[in-house]
């Protein structure tokens, strides 16, 4: 990897042109944005009204159900809590009671179509379907949904049970009240979709009571058919409504499942909900189109400034990018920038070993004090060309401070090939640096190479490593390259720049 100076990278940019052509695109579809952006606006606030709207229809429907359930329960109340019906149902049993007068009444006064009188044992007392009553005898088995209700509605009554002194009855409930002693439940019998409601059969005002043994209790069950939809819908308007008994709701968005006793699909009620998002959509359209107009003509006007502005501000920007990843002098890896590549290098080890050299030039303080600032900055930038022409392909050269400089070396990890490398690097460095005119400077530089991984595995191991080798190269004379490899250290000197070249160990 090879770090390049911002010049070169400004000279990759692309032409001014492109980048108008580029801002004009942009536009364009900044526009298209806006136009498709009001016209979602509208799609999503008419699918919202459509879908308050359901959910208010659903809501009242689900308000309507239950008040007809209470209904039922109120109708069945006035005849299970009396007096008359504890005393010929639950302590004498009288059918021509039951059949002129309590079945009767269900019937013909409250259109209640089934109704059954569970006895404690879960025997069916009586049984009655319209106006005609049998007392042919029969008990329900579990499983039977009449046989649950029946135990929901005998515990419901232990709940509201009191003491009347000569035995016990039910405390008094409202008519709001009355789903505090009944239980509903929706179930099939004999084919057909039901609506059951079970309560208690209780005293009223306390002539008569009952004793411990468990209550009677009165199951009355309306069908849910044509008759019992339009008297749900008397009051909603809801259109085209209709229960499907045991039926899939093909294209019906409107729906609401009917659950049985034992979590059943027993069939959905179903009706055309209402759409006023249609009416919302007709008003955003015009309204969508005429303010895409507006933003259109806006766009086409401040377009041509964004175009001036953005060359700017990407040169700019690529500025600030590069000087945060560069040494503002030489345009070398700054810290920031070599410490991110070491650490990538690090993650591929063991695989791919690599080398770190820590670099210090020798003899740069007498061309600061001799020559002045500006001609050490000729020098480090100088050097820095020379590193990045001897290292090239096989590693990246940064600059950490100063005279400081790094070269992590991932092209090659093997002795001689190193050795070879800090013997180009020596070379080209000890080259003389032209400063002016009449002025030549000469510097040379030590080296510290620290293989890896077997000085370290991570970045503060190995930047030590390399510090130890760079601090040995400076005491065995400078101009020097030493290699660390764990428990061997070794250097070499350049050919004709202090000393003969040689290896030794060091």
């Amino acid at each position: 990897m090879k770090s390049n100076s911002f010049s070169t990278n400004a000279g990759d940019q692309k032409p001014a042109g492109r980048i108008a052509v580029r801002v004009y695109g942009l536009a364009v579809m900044l526009i298209l944005l806006a136009s498709l952006s009001l016209l979602l606006v509208g799609y999503v606030a008419s699918r919202s009204a459509d879908q308050q709207a359901l959910e208010n229809e659903t809501l009242i429907f689900e308000n309507a159900l239950h008040d007809r359930q209470l209904l039922i329960a109120r109708d069945q109340l006035s005849l299970a809590r009396w007096d008359r019906s504890v005393e010929n149902i639950v302590l004498d049993f009288d059918k021509d009671f039951v059949s002129d007068e309590f079945a009767a009444s269900l019937w013909y006064d409250f259109n209640l179509h089934r109704s059954y009188l569970i006895g404690p044992d879960d025997r069916i007392l009586a049984r009655s379907v319209k106006h005609k009553v049998s007392f042919a005898p029969g008990t329900l088995k579990p499983g039977d949904p009449l046989k649950t209700l029946a135990d929901r509605a005998r515990s419901k009554f232990e709940r509201n049970r009191v003491n009347m002194g000569t035995g016990f009855g039910q405390k008094p409930v409202s008519s709001t009240q009355v789903a505090d002693v009944t239980e509903f439940a929706f179930s099939r019998i004999d084919g057909q979709a039901v609506l059951l409601s079970a309560m208690a059969i209780v005293p009223d005002d306390g002539t008569v009571t009952l004793d411990k043994e468990a209550p009677v209790i009165l199951i009355s069950a309306r069908p849910i058919d044509n008759a019992f939809v339009n008297e749900l819908n008397a009051p909603l308007s809801l259109k085209d409504i209709s229960f499907l008994d045991n039926v899939a709701p093909e294209g019906k968005t409107a729906r609401r499942a009917l659950i049985g006793l034992h979590g059943e699909r027993l069939g959905h009620f179903v009706w055309t909900h209402d759409t006023p998002g249609q009416e919302i959509w007709a008003l955003v359209v015009p309204v969508t189109l005429a303010l895409a107009a507006l933003l259109s003509l806006a766009a086409l006007i401040v377009s041509r400034k964004i175009g001036k502005l953005s060359a700017s501000l990407e040169q700019s920007e690529l500025r600030n990018r590069y000087f945060a990843q560069h040494d503002p002098l030489t345009g070398l890896a700054n810290r920031v920038q070599f410490s991110d590549l070491l650490s990538h290098s690090i993650d591929l080890l063991p695989e791919r070993p690599f080398a770190l050299a820590a670099c210090d030039l020798d003899r740069f303080k007498a061309v600061n004090d001799g020559y002045g600032h500006s001609a050490g900055d000729i020098v480090l930038c100088e050097v820095a060309r020379r590193l990045r022409k001897a290292v090239g392909d096989a590693g990246t050269v940064g600059r950490i401070g100063g005279d400081e400089f790094v070269i992590l070396i991932d092209g090659c990890s093997d002795r001689q090939s190193l050795e070879a490398l800090a013997d180009d690097i020596l070379d080209i460095v000890c080259r003389p640096i032209k400063l002016n005119e009449y002025n030549d400077a000469s510097v040379g530089i030590s080296l510290g190479i620290a293989f890896v991984p077997q000085c370290g595995s991570v970045e503060t191991e190995i930047f030590a490593a390399a510090d130890k080798a760079l601090y040995k190269a400076k005491n065995a004379g400078r101009n020097r390259a030493v290699f660390l490899t764990g428990n061997e250290a070794f250097s070499t000197k350049r050919h004709g720049c202090e000393t003969p070249d040689a290896f030794h160990v060091a």
